[in-house]
Parts: structure tokens; sequence; C-alpha cells
């Protein structure tokens, strides 16, 4: 009776195979999709939020689009360097401590500090006159960090046994690799140095025996029903981490026009250093002894299995940015900037590994490269800014700033040799999930003592994702951004000190580690959905001198 059904599973697995065979199924989750860089990667890089600066313009939210007299002018508005009558030089170190919160249960170290230069520059007062209606030419040059990529954070959780979906990533790839039609040949070996690295985890989880091929009279296939047991529960266990950032060194001028207009101009270029390590583990959890579905003992389950992949990003970016501040009367600055998209020429690489109970040692795939002419080159949104401020007197000023970002306008340029998706396609997917977002930043300065000011500022980003946050389970992505910000500036002389706090929250949709969907939209097999959201703390010491 045991043999009889066991032939009848076989001609059930049969049909689902050809079923699978028939169906096109689309693949993704955060460890998947890796071979290329994908819309969301783009859409990271292009997210500057609230940046970073001075200590003075990071305690104020950043809201600095109507004032100046700063260096962090150059990379928000520079008609603010209009504003200087004399030379400055300002240094900015920063501490970030970036730590977690999962919704599943926390594993590993949820998080990390870094050290690191959030502004340098100098201010140099080249023209002045009192003469003509051109009163002052100061000339910018500097450095910002405009994006912080650190982060890390682990979690573990455990699907319960099923039948079918096993919520196994190997159940992803067996369908995977069934769909791409690659089978071993002679030596039951699949090469993992395939040209095509879409297939590296799929061709790594059959050499480390997760997946077995079998065949009938509709031809081969893959199943995992030989390794992993009806009765196996899955534990799933994760680890992210990323280093990094984006920096920008600029060239600026500003020019004072009779003491109420300003204009200023900046030529950006950024410098982009972004690596990643992901490591996702599964525990097959038996109740009993590891069976089929109908009960039939496995000859050799699967136990465990770890599966490792690391990426890194390097290249540079060019933009251009223009503002002009105008003062209608004495304490009131009105100003307006406006930032072209960055083109970014990046270079990657990408190298995956998997072991498992039955390669303990496991196998690491080939370096894929996409350097020389094979770059990723893509722009990031324009980004308008408009601002006001008020100052009452030499007692207090508050300042209130606008931005809009249309990622939906973001553009991929070129895409390397071989990779199978196109540029109208990455197209479709910005126009699609993305739209212009909003950003709001309010900071004040208060000064009990002419040489002491206090400082504090709010800010919050938000309405890049044109559908629902729920729809976006592909990968983490950022949907809301708060900062909160305060700060204390002490004038010696001609000597400055300022020291700022920065928190910022950023709150991300709930994504999948991987899935497999058919053309009817329905999930095959996929993992639970997770949520990540990060917390930033920052503390900057600025010190300048003018002379």
């Amino acid at each position: 009776m045991k043999k009889i059904m066991k032939y009848l599973l076989a001609a059930l697995v049969a049909v689902a195979a050809l079923d699978a065979a028939q169906a096109q199924y689309r693949f993704g989750g955060a460890m998947m999709d890796h071979d290329g860089m994908m819309s969301n990667d783009m859409f990271t890089l292009s997210q500057v939020n609230f940046g970073f600066g001075t200590a003075r313009s990071m305690s104020m939210a950043g809201a600095f689009t109507s004032l100046g007299a700063d260096v962090a002018s150059m990379g928000i508005n520079p008609a603010g360097l209009g504003m200087y009558r004399s030379n400055d030089i300002s240094l900015s170190p920063m501490m970030g401590f970036q730590s977690a919160d999962n919704s599943a249960m926390d594993w590993g170290d949820n998080k990390q500090s870094r050290f690191a230069v959030s502004n340098f520059g100098a201010a140099l007062n080249i023209y002045e006159s009192s003469r003509s209606r051109l009163m002052s030419v100061t000339l910018g040059l500097g450095y910002n960090r405009v994006a912080d990529l650190n982060y890390r954070y682990g979690f573990s959780s455990e699907s319960g046994s099923s039948v079918a979906p096993y919520r196994s990533i190997a159940d992803a790839f067996s369908l995977m690799m069934g769909q791409s039609g690659l089978f071993p040949e002679g030596n039951d070996y699949l090469p993992v140095d395939y040209r095509d690295a879409y297939y590296w985890g799929g061709i790594l989880a059959y050499n480390g025996e997760l997946l077995d091929v079998g065949e009938d009279e509709y031809g081969k296939f893959y199943t995992t029903a030989d390794r992993i047991g009806a009765n196996a529960g899955v534990g799933h266990t994760t680890q992210m981490q990323s280093r990094g950032s984006i920096g920008e060194y600029d060239i600026s001028l500003g020019m004072n026009f009779d003491s109420k207009l300003y204009v200023g101009f900046t030529l950006g270029i950024q410098s982009v250093n972004w690596k990643r390590q992901m490591y996702y583990g599964e525990d097959y959890l038996y109740d009993s002894a590891p069976v089929y579905a109908d009960g039939t003992a496995l000859a050799r389950p699967a136990q465990w299995m770890d599966y490792n992949q690391a990426i890194e990003v390097r290249g540079s970016g060019v933009n251009f940015k223009a503002g002009i501040v105008y003062r209608p009367i004495e304490s009131l600055r009105l100003g307006f900037a406006i930032h072209t998209p960055t083109y970014y020429s990046l270079e990657r690489s990408y190298q995956a590994y998997m072991g498992t109970n039955f390669m303990p040692d496991g196998e690491f795939s080939p370096e894929l490269e996409d350097y020389g002419e094979n770059t990723w080159d893509f722009t990031s949104p324009t980004r308008l800014m408009v601002g006001a401020s008020y100052a009452f007197g030499r007692f207090a000023v508050v300042a209130v700033d606008y931005e809009r970002d249309w990622y939906n306008g973001m553009r991929v340029k070129n895409i390397p040799a071989g990779f199978d998706i196109f540029k109208e396609q990455y197209r479709k997917e910005f126009q699609d999930n993305y739209k212009g977002s909003n950003t709001l930043r309010i900071g004040a300065e208060l000064k009990p003592l002419p040489i002491v000011a206090l400082r504090a500022g709010y800010g919050v980003a938000e309405g890049a994702l044109r559908e629902d946050k729920s729809l976006y389970y592909n990968a983490p992505q950022t949907y809301k951004t708060t900062c909160y910000s305060a700060g204390v500036g002490i004038a010696l002389g001609a000597t400055t000190i300022d020291l700022a706090y920065q928190h910022i929250f950023n709150q991300q949709s709930e994504y999948m580690l991987f899935y497999a969907m058919d053309d009817m939209g329905i999930f095959d097999t996929a993992s639970p959905m997770y949520r990540t959201d990060l917390r930033r703390n920052y503390f900057t010491l600025s010190i300048g001198y003018k002379f």
C-alpha cells in the first residue's frame, strides 16, 4: 500500500512540475534579485533627506534655504555664501549611532556606530566693493556628507510545517531553476560560473543537494521533496549589514547684490561607497522523523542551510545647484534653490556562497564585476527647495523650508551588457512605483547672550511611494523619515564652537526575504513578512575660524 501511495505522490509531483513549467513565475525578496542594481537600490542611493553639514545647520534640521553665512550653504543653497563679508574655515567631525527595531525576534547585533566627517570647508571672500551693486563675491570649497549608508540588523523567526509551500527559499530556487531550463549533464553538477548570476543561488542550492532533479514523460524538473520533509518547520535567520556613505565635494560661488539679492552656484562631485553583507540561514525543524507527505521516511533529510551574499558599489556622481536669497526687508529672507539630477556612474561587484549539512564547507560563486564600460549609470531626482526665515533683531531667528523631490523622474542611462532588464523597464518601474515627495524642515535659533546660541529643529520627509506601502514587499523601502535636532553654539571672538544632536527615524515598508509568485499574482512560496525601522543618532562638533 505504501508503494502505491508513493507512486501516486510521484504522479502528483510530476503534474505539479508540468503546471510549474507552464506557469511563469516572478521571484524576489530581500535575499534575491542581487545579480544587478534594482530600482529600489537606485531609490536608496537617491535619498538625501536631511543630509549633514555643520553643527549649526544640523541642529536646525537643515532649514537653511534662506539662511546663509555658513559653509553648509554650498550643499543647500549656494546663494547663502554671498552673505559672507569675511573668510571662514570650518571642520565638523561626527559620531553616528544606529539601532534597528525589528518586527521579529532580534538576532545578533542590531546596533552600529561610526566616526565620520560630516563637513569641512572654506568660504573665501575674493571680491568686495562699495562702489557697485555687486558688493562681494565669495568662493566656497568644501566637502559635505550627503547620505549615511551604515546600518546593521538581524532577526529570527519560524514557519510552521505544511505540505505546500514549505516556506523555504529552496522551494523558490526549485521553481526558478525549473523555469530556467538549466539541468546538469553527466557528472550531476552545475557549474556555478554560469554567465547569468541571476541563477547562482539556485545553482548553489542544487550543488549543495537541497534540490534534486527528477524526470518523467514530461521532461526534467527540480524538486525539494527528497530533501525537506513534509513535516518540517523552517527557522529563518537573517543578518543584514551595510557600510558606506555618499559624500560630495563642492565648488561654489556666492554673490551679494546691494545686500538684498544673493545669487549662488555649486558644482557638486559625489563619491559613492556602499558595501553590503547579507546572511540568510534556514534550519529545518522536524517534530518527528522527517517524512514524505504519505508518511514514508526521508533517507537523507536537509538539516540546515547558510546563504551569504556580498555586494559592493563604488563610483561617482556630478550635479549642479543654483539658488537665490532675497531680502525684501531687513528681517525677512526668502530663498529658492534647485538641484539638478545627480548623474551617477557606478561600478558593482557581487558574490554568493552557500553551505548545507550535505556540503558543510559550502561553495563560492565567482565574482561578478560590472566594471569599465559595463557600469551602472542613472540619474537621481531633481530637487526644488524654497524657504523663508525671519529674524527678531539679533535675539532670535526662525526658518521654514519646503522641498520637493521627483523620484518618478529617475532614469537609467546605462546597463551592463548581458543584463536582462532594459532601460525602458526601469523607467516604467520608477513611474509606477514612485512619485514626488515632500520634505518640511523647521529650525529656530535663540541667543540669550551675544556669545551663546541655542538651536532646535524638526523635519519630516514622506510621500515618495506611489502605491500603498504594503505593496513594496520586495525589499525594505523608506516611506517616512522624521528628524528631531538640537544644539548649542559659542562664539569666542573669531572662533566658533558648535555642538549638534540629531535623531533620524526611518520607517520602512514590510518585506519578504524571498518569494515565488505565479502569473496570477499568487505566492507559490514565500517567507513571512517582516518590518525593520532604523533609528540614527548623530553628535556633531563644528569648529570654525573667521579671518
